[in-house]
């Protein structure tokens, strides 16, 4: 037995959420004989999989259109979302929403400090890209590295009174602890697809703050001319921003630029919302009642 994820050189806390969650609800998983693999939070179902073997779907979901390769090994339990459910050609009742809710650490308590600063959490590449916590402190937020533990992650959210995310499980745990959050995209890797398919789980529209330029530290020639010609075709213009492919080292003048259009968005209230505590809680009893079925269809212990 496997459980398939993403792990990612370096951290990034959403990701790692799946070394925490799955051995805690079901301690005996090592139990599951041959070659099954669990697949757990994350874009995991874009992959070309092995139709030889068992794979268990506990909440993934798929990245784009016309990449689901279904195959009769596949046992779905549910999925992130409506899109990945049709992709697959699943019920709207497996769409329950990410697993990422199941993590104890997200129900000991709901909302964040009314009178903390905003927080900004980047993807963990666009981290990588250039100094964020320069870029948010201009903007008068307070920036969180996802490249951190979730316990950290979850942490600093918690002191925040809203959440401008990138990140998709940024926005996740934000609303998971009932903490108003808004998404936004610094980056053209942002994948607006998977967004998308959670969202219409939480009953959520897409209306992002959307930066006007990118921010990288330094770029090469070559990668800075492929990016002008991903520009020009509109690489993946349905699920990325290829707009936002860097061309140049960003100035200071076009970091100033970034944060002031953050400041701007951040002070309108209306842009942050969360869902209700108790439709996430309804969410969360139906991801519980799914794994219980799993545990004993395939006689594992469960532990909710």
């Amino acid at each position: 037995m496997q459980i398939k994820y993403c792990p990612i050189e370096g951290g990034n806390f959403g990701d790692t959420l799946n070394t925490m969650v799955w051995d805690r609800l079901f301690p005996d998983l090592t139990r599951l004989k041959g070659e099954v693999l669990v697949y757990g939070i994350g874009t995991l179902l874009d992959g070309r999989h092995d139709r030889s073997k068992k794979k268990i779907v506990l909440g993934s979901g798929i990245g784009e259109a016309h990449a689901a390769l279904p195959d009769p090994n596949w046992d779905f339990r549910w999925v992130r979302g409506p899109l990945s459910a049709h992709e697959f050609g699943l019920s709207n009742e497996l769409a329950l929403g990410d697993p990422a809710v199941l993590w104890p650490a997200l129900q000991a308590g709901c909302g964040g400090t009314p009178e903390g600063p905003i927080g900004l959490i980047p993807h963990y590449r666009t981290w990588d890209s250039y100094d964020w916590e320069q870029v948010a402190a201009d903007a008068g937020m307070f920036v969180i590295n996802p490249r951190q533990s979730p316990d950290d992650v979850v942490a600093q959210l918690r002191t925040c009174s809203r959440v401008m995310a990138e990140s998709l499980h940024g926005a996740i745990c934000a609303d998971a602890m009932a903490i108003p959050w808004a998404p936004c995209i610094l980056a053209h890797r942002f994948n607006e697809f998977k967004w998308r398919d959670w969202l219409a789980t939480v009953n959520r529209d897409f209306t992002p703050m959307v930066a006007d330029r990118p921010l990288v530290r330094s770029i090469g020639p070559t990668k800075a001319w492929a990016n002008r010609v991903a520009r020009w075709v509109k690489y993946k213009e349905f699920t990325r921003r290829p707009s936002l492919r860097a061309v140049s080292a960003a100035t200071p003048a076009d970091a100033r630029c970034v944060s002031d259009a953050l400041a701007r968005y951040a002070r309108q209230d209306h842009h942050f919302a969360c869902s209700r505590p108790a439709d996430v809680e309804r969410q969360r009893q139906r991801m519980l009642s799914a794994c219980n079925a799993f545990a004993r269809d395939y006689g594992l212990s469960f532990t909710p």
